[in-house]
């Protein structure tokens, strides 16, 4: 892996007391970009978004999917459609083995194909190296499921709740319930109002494991009417002095934030109306029309405008471009303006085109809206550099002004501490923030809530949380009726006889066996089972049912069979026995220890012909003669080990070709079972021989060795 790609070496194991929930970030720990945290719990996985890292190209972009496997999401949850929390998706659904469900919301699904297609398109990577294609994007559409704010959405025992969560239209916070354990993550979020969107909702529900963005760390955000003052006076500044402002903005999300507030200003300031302000997106026309469509996800403000009969998107000020060549041509290229166009970081694209054209003259202005991620060229602006590097590599001195007002629809410091308070959640993780600011806010989290467990993972670190198993019954049918009656007469405690059942969404039921069917789609079945063991003697059945006796309680005769601990069946066949019995967990083991004790006295009643006479009576086996099956055995394991045997007399056996070890010439062994005596010049050879038979005679005969 590259440096990019390389999991943190520090990567290690949390541990709080308790029953295992795991945290892992695949990405957005300590970072920001290519938010991807999954949660694993009583066999459930769940990951929440999937989004790609604006500082990389390629495979480097992706979050650490080797560390899971994808074959065992249950679900991957996407909480809006900016890319470093989307733009993974196609990959994951079409380069992975995943095979469970997408859900995200009705607006940001209407918008990712859009931002898809044309981060496909801007991004400078190599045909080999694109990390997926238009076909992928296609099947993805296909794979997403909607939900709407509010809704629960249930899966293979995993309960989903959407909430608004402002920041763009259509985000939200997911809240996951997982056998009664609930995990809010809120991905990014906002408790501004804003001019188009209502701010995050909280949840009205106890919160076992939060999952919340650090992007501000410990900062508090500048008023929102002292920044748009900011904003609009600095581009007036700008276009006064009869220079070009450019506004590098994500393609959708604060870009229509920033629209309506210069839209307003244009109209209230008549000196500007000669002044052209250009959103240049080649997907801007269609994207608005998402916007229109979902106005029920607007603010108040932009619903009331729409019941009204009123287009809030109607700009009379603004101009959507979607040919680049039309801002730089004369005359435009020589005359004041504003310009909006993406990506929001100057990573590449129409932005950093423009930027590398009027960042070398003073009359102009740059102005940076969003957040800005560590590695663009953004964030290195950032430090006021007097260069910068051209994307052919040619270092140019930066004489343009610029300037950072900051409308980033993300949850500051005092923001996250009100929602923390609201929420009154004992465990918190903190995500999608840079390492420093990640520190510093878990630092003054943990002095503001004593009580409250922060932690502050890197990519890759898993964070377990114990919770009690929630041990919880529904009494269902007549067992209900009887708890009931029962509770009527006394407090007592209540002893009831029935079957839990365990459902696909983890719930417990508890019912009588004969109701399954009425309740469930189960039914109570008995089952019967068989085993025939072969005996070795005619008389073999008196002696099974001799031993059987002698650690059961005496049979009782039932039906032609003798029956053991009211359990177990025995017949008699004429090869052998039969044992039955019904399947539950006495009649199992009573039926495992019967055939256990028949199968070890058949073993000793086969190897009773080659004992001697005093140990096969002492064993209570019938004592026959042994020489003759000694020596058959003996010769048959001398011909298995060593090679063809030569009979030369009566327990006299000869190996003429044996090769004690590779390379080695062969030479002739010589055995006598009746002086138990091996003859062979090589010495390891010889030991080899004597061992074997040894180990021989122990097996077949239990006496010492040979």
């Amino acid at each position: 892996l590259s440096p990019a790609r390389r999991c943190p070496p520090m990567a290690r194991r949390l541990e709080v007391d308790g029953d295992a929930l795991e945290v892992i970030p695949l990405g957005a720990g300590a970072e920001v970009g290519r938010s991807a945290v999954i949660i694993k719990y009583r066999g459930r996985q769940v990951l929440f978004d999937c989004g790609i890292h604006p500082a990389y190209t390629g495979m480097d972009t992706l979050p650490f999917f080797d560390e899971i496997d994808p074959g065992q999401v249950d679900l991957c949850l996407v909480t809006h459609f900016h890319l470093d929390h989307s733009g993974a998706l196609p990959y994951f659904v079409n380069r992975t083995h995943f095979q469970g469900k997408v859900l995200m919301t009705h607006a940001t699904r209407a918008i990712c194909p859009y931002l898809w297609h044309d981060y496909a398109r801007v991004s400078r990577v190599s045909e080999t190296d694109h990390i997926f294609t238009r076909e992928d994007i296609d099947k993805t559409m296909d794979r997403i499921e909607v939900v709407d704010f509010h809704q629960t959405v249930t899966s293979n025992g995993v309960s989903v709740t959407a909430y608004g969560a402002g920041h763009v239209l259509g985000a939200c916070m997911f809240l996951v319930d997982i056998g009664g354990i609930r995990v809010l993550y809120t991905g990014d979020y906002s408790q501004d109002d804003d001019r188009h969107l209502p701010k995050a909702e909280v949840p009205p529900t106890e919160v076992h494991v939060l999952i919340v963005e650090a992007t501000y760390g410990v900062q508090a955000h500048e008023p929102r009417e002292q920044r748009e003052q900011r904003l609009v006076q600095y581009i007036h500044q700008v276009v006064r002095m009869g220079g070009r402002c450019l506004l590098p903005v994500f393609a959708l999300g604060r870009a229509q934030e920033i629209l309506l507030i210069l839209d307003e200003y244009w109209a209230n300031n008549p000196d500007l109306h000669q002044v052209p302000v250009y959103y240049f997106s080649p997907m801007a026309n269609k994207c608005m029309r998402v916007f229109e469509t979902y106005t029920n996800m607007c603010s108040q403000d932009v619903q009331d405008k729409t019941n009204n009969s009123e287009n809030p998107w109607d700009l009379k000020f603004v101009k959507h471009l979607s040919d680049q060549r039309r801002i730089t041509e004369a005359p435009l290229g020589r005359t004041p303006c504003v310009v909006m166009a993406a990506p929001g970081m100057l990573q590449n694209g129409p932005s950093r085109d423009l930027f590398e054209q009027w960042a070398l003259d003073r009359k102009n202005g740059v102005v940076f809206t969003g957040y800005c991620v560590q590695g663009t060229l953004a964030y290195k602006l950032r430090s006021e550099p007097d260069t910068f590097e051209m994307s052919d590599g040619r270092r140019m001195n930066i004489r343009a002004g610029i300037k950072f007002v900051s409308f980033s629809a993300h949850s500051d410091y005092n923001q996250t501490h009100d929602f923390i308070t609201r929420l009154e959640t004992q465990n918190v993780v903190l995500v999608h923030g840079e390492e420093t600011q990640m520190a510093q806010m878990q630092v003054k989290l943990r002095e503001d809530f004593p009580h409250v467990n922060v932690r502050a993972p890197s990519n890759c670190e898993t964070i377990r949380y114990h919770f009690p198993a929630v041990t919880q019954l529904k009494i269902m049918g007549s067992l209900a009726g009887e708890v009931t009656k029962r509770r009527k007469l006394d407090d007592e405690p209540v002893t009831l006889s029935g079957v839990i059942v365990s459902t696909p969404d983890l719930q417990r039921t508890f019912l009588t066996p004969e109701e399954l069917p009425q309740f469930t789609r189960l039914e109570a079945v008995e089952i019967t089972q068989r085993q025939h063991i072969p005996l070795p003697s005619d008389h073999g059945f008196e002696r099974v049912i001799a031993v059987l006796s002698g650690f059961l309680k005496p049979p009782v005769e039932v039906d032609g069979a003798l029956r053991f601990c009211d359990a177990l069946n025995v017949r008699r066949e004429p090869v052998g026995c039969i044992l039955e019995w019904k399947a539950s967990p006495i009649s199992d083991i009573v039926a495992d220890t019967a055939s256990l004790a028949i199968l070890e006295w058949c073993v000793r009643a086969h190897v009773a012909p080659v004992l001697s006479d005093d140990r096969a009576h002492a064993r209570g086996l019938p004592a026959v003669a042994a020489p003759a099956h000694l020596e058959a055995i003996l010769r048959a394991y001398l011909t298995s080990a060593f090679g063809a045997v030569e009979v030369q007399g009566p327990g006299r056996f000869h190996m003429a070709q044996v090769v004690s070890k590779p390379g080695s010439d062969p030479v002739p062994v010589t055995v006598d079972c009746a002086t138990k005596k091996v003859m062979c010049e090589d010495e390891s050879l010889k030991k080899r021989v004597v061992q074997g038979i040894s180990r021989c005679m122990t097996t077949f005969t239990m006496a010492k060795p040979f």
